[in-house]
Order: structure tokens, then C-alpha cells, then sequence
């Protein structure tokens, strides 16, 4: 007995059952791009839930970054994470050889889901005797969602580029409406929400472009290159988030996902939430029609095809759950 006694205060170090002690090997510093909005859902969910920690990753979630600072950071590596929509900015620096990749879906507008993103028109103005007389919209001016409002108002016959589009922030689309000074929005949730409350929803983007890949994770040349390992891990913990938003509405995605965006709980269970697939694959048909229209529109010079954009090891290669 007390040779057994010596043998476990020698190994105390690992543990006396046998079994490492965890605690002791340092959390994984893994910074990712963050904005507060609800397509970010299951990464509000992983972080809350702890499974990053469960990982082994102590993730910082970094917020206030533009569109375009976001992706200089992921060039730079400044940041490792770069979750969000598209942009013919993204693909055009992995045409440039930046050293980014894709490597799992975000979001996509699913066809007959709920409308998550959606053209809302200005009060007074009537559709029943034909087309609404637009002037000025709140659009995009290069991003995924100027694609998308470009389909929806195809499907009308109308070009986005005979209209004058701005952009302006959520906090003053309302006014913007009621006053008149724009004709419509082009907007996801949870403003959409609002705004349909104060216009008309006339156009949906899940029915302009059903399946749209609305957004992508991408990593930097840190985890895709020097420490997969660490990239496997993040992966994995996104996808148990995924899981859990999957769920749906439950008490606990709703007080999570509210929290983290400034939403009442009540306003988050209203609004429609963007579907994840349950395998974090990419649509990569939509990438490829985004990317044909941005380079008509002359937002790219090159488009880049699927073995350039996407590394999908994260999601089908060894380690994945």
C-alpha cells in the first residue's frame, strides 16, 4: 500500500486514476472576426455553450470590423476566422493568391423557408396595378446581397442598374420609408421584422435565389497551414453549434442568441432565422452564379474556381465529427 501511495504522489502530475489532467495544457488563442447580428448564431452558440473550450480554444470573438478591414485582418493574420457573407473583394484576393480559403458553410437562403432576407417598399406605394415606381433603394453596392436584390428584382423584369442605390444604416431604414426618400429596403433579419411592420415585403431573396450560399466560414493561413490541427478543433466546436441552432426556437438558443445580438427574446423568437445545413457543406453552384454576375458587373477580374476558393478537408477529412 504504501509503495502504491509512492507510485501515485510520483504521477501526480497526470493524475493518480490514470487519466491527464486537462486543465493544466493551455487554451489554443484563436481570434475571430464577430458581428452581433443573428446569422452568426452558431458561433454565439458554441462560444456561450463552451464547446470552443471543450476544444481546447480560447476563442476572442472581434467586433467592429468592416466588411474590408476583416478581410485585410484575415490576410495579414491578424485574425484566423473570418465567418460571413460573400463579397467579389473576398474571391477576388484568393484570385490574387492570398493565402484564405473557405472551408464550411455559414448560412444559405433555403427555398420555402421563411423570407430572411427580403425587398420591403415604402408605405403607399401599390403593386396591385403593376410595377412599383422605383427610384431609390437601400442596396448593397458589390456584396452577395446586391446579387441577390439584382435576381429579385429580375424576376419583376426590372434592372437593378436603372435605379439609384444607397446605403444607409438600419437605424435610419424606418425614417427613410416613411418619409419617402427611399422607395425600398433591401434587408435581413431582425430589421426586416421591423420594417415589414412599417412598408410592404415585396420581394423574397429565398425565392430570387433559393439555396444561395449567403455566407461562408474562412480561415487564414495559420489554420490552414501551420496548425490544422487547431483549425479541425474550431470546426468541430462550430459544427456542435450548428447542431444546437438547428434545434431551433428553445428556450436556451433564443436567451443566447438574444443576449448577444441586443434583442428582446421576444423579438428573436419572431423573427425568421437563416437555415444552416446540417453538414456545414457549401453550395458551390451559387458561388459560381454570384461570381459570373459579379464579373459582368465588373467587380471582379477572375473568377476562381472551387479547388482555389474551398480547402473541404475541414468538413470531410479525418477528425470531423
Amino acid at each position: 500500500m504504501r509503495r502504491g501511495a509512492l507510485v501515485c504522489l510520483a504521477t501526480l502530475a497526470i493524475g493518480c486514476g490514470g487519466t491527464p489532467d486537462d486543465s493544466a495544457v493551455p487554451l489554443r488563442k484563436v481570434r475571430v472576426a464577430f458581428s452581433q447580428h443573428l446569422s452568426w448564431g452558431p458561433i454565439m452558440i458554441a462560444q456561450a455553450e463552451g464547446f470552443f473550450t471543450d476544444e481546447g480554444l480560447d476563442v476572442e470573438l472581434v467586433s467592429l470590423l468592416r466588411p474590408e478591414e476583416s478581410l485585410v485582418a484575415l490576410v495579414t493574420g491578424d485574425i484566423d476566422v473570418r465567418p460571413g457573407p460573400l463579397s467579389a473583394g473576398f474571391l477576388s484576393a484568393i484570385a490574387r493568391r492570398a493565402p484564405i480559403r473557405i472551408v464550411a458553410g455559414m448560412g444559405t437562403l433555403a427555398a420555402g423557408s421563411c423570407t430572411y432576407y427580403g425587398l420591403v417598399l415604402r408605405p403607399g406605394l401599390d403593386t396591385t396595378r403593376g410595377l412599383p415606381p422605383l427610384k431609390r433603394i437601400r442596396a448593397s453596392q458589390d456584396g452577395a446581397t446586391r446579387f441577390v436584390v439584382s435576381n429579385m428584382l429580375a424576376k419583376r423584369d426590372l434592372n437593378i442598374g436603372a435605379i439609384e442605390t444607397i446605403r444607409i444604416p438600419e437605424a435610419v431604414m424606418g425614417t427613410a420609408l416613411e418619409t419617402g426618400s427611399l422607395d425600398a429596403v433591401a434587408v435581413s433579419e431582425p430589421a426586416l421584422t421591423r420594417l415589414k411592420k412599417l412598408g410592404t415585403l415585396w420581394l423574397s431573396g429565398e425565392d430570387a435565389v433559393p439555396g444561395f450560399q449567403w455566407a461562408v466560414v474562412a480561415f487564414g493561413e495559420r489554420l490552414l497551414t501551420r496548425e490544422r490541427d487547431t483549425g479541425m478543433r474550431f470546426l468541430r466546436a462550430y459544427q456542435r453549434g450548428v447542431a444546437q441552432y438547428r434545434q431551433g426556437k428553445t428556450d436556451r438558443n433564443v436567451a443566447i442568441i438574444a443576449e448577444s445580438t441586443h434583442e428582446t427574446p421576444e423579438r428573436t423568437r419572431e423573427v425568421c432565422w437563416l437555415d444552416f445545413t446540417p453538414d456545414s457543406r457549401i453550395n458551390w453552384e451559387s458561388i459560381a452564379a454570384y461570381q459570373t454576375w459579379a464579373a459582368a458587373e465588373g467587380l471582379m477580374l477572375r473568377t476562381v474556381s472551387r479547388d482555389e476558393a474551398f480547402d473541404s478537408s475541414f468538413v470531410s477529412g479525418p477528425g470531423r465529427p
